[in-house]
C-alpha cells in the first residue's frame, strides 16, 4: 500500500481523519492564487488607458455561471448573467473608475480599474476681420434758403387696412440621410439620431461599441442601413455587442454584424424591425430580443456560426430571458416577435430559443441547417419553445442533435397553447419532428408525414 492509500484508509476510519479530509477538500476547491480578472474595453485592456471617447463595451472574464454587476464611478450600471459578461459604458471626459463584482464559491470577487476619457477638442472660432472705416467727409457749407411756402391744408385720409398676417411656417421636412464612413461618425450619428432620420453606412469595417439609444415613432422610424459589406464589430468574439439597440421604432437593414461576443442585442426596444442583415462569427447568441423588447421582427436575414466562445449560449435568435434572469420575479415580456424567412445555419445552441414569460410570436418560413448541434446545456433542436401561444409554421431544414422542435414547461403555466403546422424535415433529425414534454400543454400539431427518424411527434396530432 502506498502512502496516499494509507492516508485515505486512516481518514476513512477515524473522525479526525474525516475532518482533515473535509478541510483538505475545501482548500483544494479554492482557486490558488487566481490571476486577477481582466477588464476590457472593446476587446483591449482598459486599466490605465486614455479612451478616445466615452462610449465602449466593457467585458470581464468572470467564471461561467456568475452574475456580474457593473458600476461606473460608484453608480450601478446593470448586471449580466450570460458569459461572456459585458455591459455598454457611456461617460464624459475625465478620470473614471469601473468596478465589476461577482460571487464564486470562494466568496465575492471583484475587479476595479481606473481609466480616463480624453476631452473633446474645442473648435476655435475665427477672429472677426478688422474693418477700417473711412474718415468722415467734411461738412458742406451752410447755404441760406428762402422761407418755405405755407403748408397746404391737411386733408384727413382713411386709415389703412391692417396688413394680412404672415403665413405660418410649413412643417419641417423629415430628417434627411446621414452618410457615415468611420466608427466615430457612426457613434455620433447614432447619438444624435431623430425620428425619420436615415443613417447610411458606406462599405467598410466599423470597430467599436455602437448603441442605438434614440427612439423613432410609428410614423417616422429611425433607419440604419447599408450593404453586407458594411460590417459592425467589437473586434473580438470574446467582447461586447456588435449593435446594442435600446431605443424603439428602428429599422435596421442590409448590414452585417460579425466578430463580437453577441451580435444584435435589443433591450426595451419596441416596434424594431431587423431585415436583410447578416449576423455571424459570434461568440455567443446572434440576435437577442430581451428586457421587454416587444412587437419586433427579424426577417429575411442570414444568421450563422454562433457560440464560438460559449457553445451553450450560441442561439441564433433568442426571445426573452430565462426565469433565473427575470427582474424582481417579473417575466421578460418580449412578446409578439416575428422570426420569418431567415436562413439559420451552424448554431451551436438552438436556432430559435423561445423563453418562458413570452407570448404570441410567429416563427415561419425559416430554413435551419445544423442548428442545435452542440448538446451543451441541452441545445439539441432547431427550436425550443417555452413560451405560450406561438405559431411555428412553414419552417424546413436538416441536421440537428435530436429533435427538430421541442416544447418544454420549465415553469407552471408556460409552454402552453403552441401550434405547429406545415413544417418539413429534410433529414438529419434522429429524434421526433415535434417532441412535447406533456400532452397537457395543449400543443396543436397538424397531422402530416415527417422526415424525422422517430416520426412526427411523441403526442397525438390533430
Amino acid at each position: 500500500m502506498n502512502s496516499s492509500s494509507m492516508l485515505r484508509a486512516v481518514a476513512a476510519r477515524t473522525a479526525a481523519g474525516a475532518a482533515i479530509a473535509a478541510i483538505a477538500a475545501s482548500v483544494l476547491a479554492l482557486p490558488a492564487h487566481a490571476a486577477p480578472a481582466t477588464v476590457l474595453a472593446d476587446g483591449a485592456a482598459l486599466v490605465g488607458t486614455v479612451q478616445p471617447d466615452g462610449s465602449f463595451t466593457t467585458t470581464v472574464d468572470a467564471p461561467a455561471g456568475s452574475t456580474v454587476k457593473f458600476k461606473l464611478d460608484g453608480t450601478y450600471l446593470g448586471q449580466d448573467r450570460t458569459a461572456p459578461y459585458s455591459w455598454p459604458v457611456t461617460t464624459g471626459a475625465g478620470k473614471h473608475k469601473l468596478n465589476a463584482r461577482w460571487e464564486t464559491p470562494a466568496g465575492r470577487q471583484e475587479a476595479t480599474v481606473s481609466f480616463s476619457v480624453a476631452a473633446a477638442a474645442q473648435p476655435v472660432k475665427p477672429a472677426k476681420p478688422v474693418v477700417s472705416t473711412p474718415a468722415p467727409k467734411p461738412a458742406k457749407p451752410v447755404v441760406s434758403t428762402p422761407a418755405p411756402k405755407p403748408a397746404k391744408p391737411v386733408v384727413s385720409t382713411p386709415a389703412p387696412k391692417p396688413a394680412t398676417p404672415a403665413p405660418k411656417p410649413a412643417p419641417a421636412a423629415p430628417a434627411g440621410v446621414v452618410q457615415v464612413s468611420t466608427a466615430a461618425a457612426l457613434k455620433s450619428a447614432l447619438a444624435s439620431a431623430r425620428p425619420g432620420q436615415v443613417i447610411e453606412l458606406r462599405d467598410g469595417r466599423y470597430i467599436g461599441a455602437f448603441t442605438a439609444s434614440a427612439s423613432g415613432t410609428a410614423a417616422a422610424p429611425i433607419t440604419l442601413r447599408g450593404s453586407r459589406n458594411a460590417v459592425l464589430s467589437t473586434g473580438s468574439t470574446a467582447s461586447g455587442y456588435g449593435l446594442h439597440v435600446t431605443g424603439s421604432n428602428w429599422r435596421i437593414t442590409g448590414i452585417s454584424v460579425a466578430s463580437s461576443a453577441k451580435g444584435i442585442v435589443l433591450d426595451g426596444s419596441k416596434h424594431t424591425v431587423i431585415s436583410g442583415v447578416d449576423v455571424g462569427t459570434i461568440g455567443a447568441e446572434a440576435v437577442h430580443f430581451r428586457s421587454g423588447s416587444a412587437d419586433g421582427a427579424i426577417v429575411d436575414s442570414s444568421i450563422h456560426d454562433t457560440g464560438l466562445k460559449q457553445p451553450e449560449y450560441g442561439e441564433g435568435v433568442y426571445l426573452g430571458s430565462a426565469k433565473s434572469n427575470w427582474t424582481a420575479g417579473a417575466p421578460d415580456r418580449s412578446d409578439r416577435i416575428t422570426v420569418r424567412g431567415n436562413r439559420i445555419t451552424n448554431t451551436s445552441a438552438e436556432g430559435v430559443d423561445i423563453k418562458e414569460g413570452t407570448t404570441g410570436g410567429v416563427i415561419a418560413g425559416n430554413v435551419f441547417t445544423n442548428s442545435g448541434m452542440s448538446g451543451a446545456n441541452y441545445a439539441d433542436s432547431w427550436i425550443d419553445v417555452k413560451g405560450n401561444g406561438y405559431r411555428i409554421e412553414g419552417n424546413s431544414g436538416l441536421g440537428t442533435r435530436l429533435d427538430a422542435f421541442q416544447v418544454h414547461s420549465v415553469l407552471a403555466g408556460w409552454g402552453t397553447g403552441n401550434v405547429f403546422r406545415g413544417n418539413t424535415v429534410q433529414g438529419g433529425v434522429p429524434g421526433y419532428e415535434v417532441w412535447v414534454q406533456s400532452a397537457s400543454l395543449n400543443t396543436t400539431i397538424a397531422c402530416a408525414s415527417s422526415g424525422a427518424a422517430r416520426g412526427l411527434s411523441n403526442i397525438a396530432c390533430r
